[in-house]
């Protein structure tokens, strides 16, 4: 949880405990093996308490605004050992990438597409 919190408006040029949190870090990917945006706001979204936090926020948004007009989420960086995979590709939307984004934005009462 305490790098959570290290989060913030200087996210994209501090990274403390090798968890930097620049542009790699706000880029849509699957499955959770790896410490990224999808991964954190997710466990995030089942704590009612870090729902009002600014951070929290600002991360939700992020995903938000990576949805398609068709309200679906493409893979914007992919494993390779995950290749055979829906989310394994950076080209069409992702069923599951999908499933996982709005899961999320489910559990924080954003309005989906």
């Amino acid at each position: 949880m305490m790098l959570y919190f290290l989060y913030g408006k200087n996210s994209l040029e501090k990274h403390p405990y090798m968890f930097y949190m620049g542009t790699d870090f706000r880029k849509l990917k699957a499955p959770a093996i790896w410490y990224d945006i999808i991964s954190v706001t997710d466990c995030l979204s089942r704590f009612e308490y870090a729902k009002k936090d600014p951070r929290f926020k600002e991360m939700v948004e992020i995903i938000k605004g990576k949805q398609t007009a068709e309200g679906l989420f493409i893979p914007e960086s992919v494993y390779q050992k995950c290749k055979g995979w829906d989310f394994g590709q950076k080209k069409v939307p992702s069923p599951y990438l999908t499933f996982l984004c709005l899961r999320i934005l489910g559990r924080v009462n954003q309005k989906v597409l």
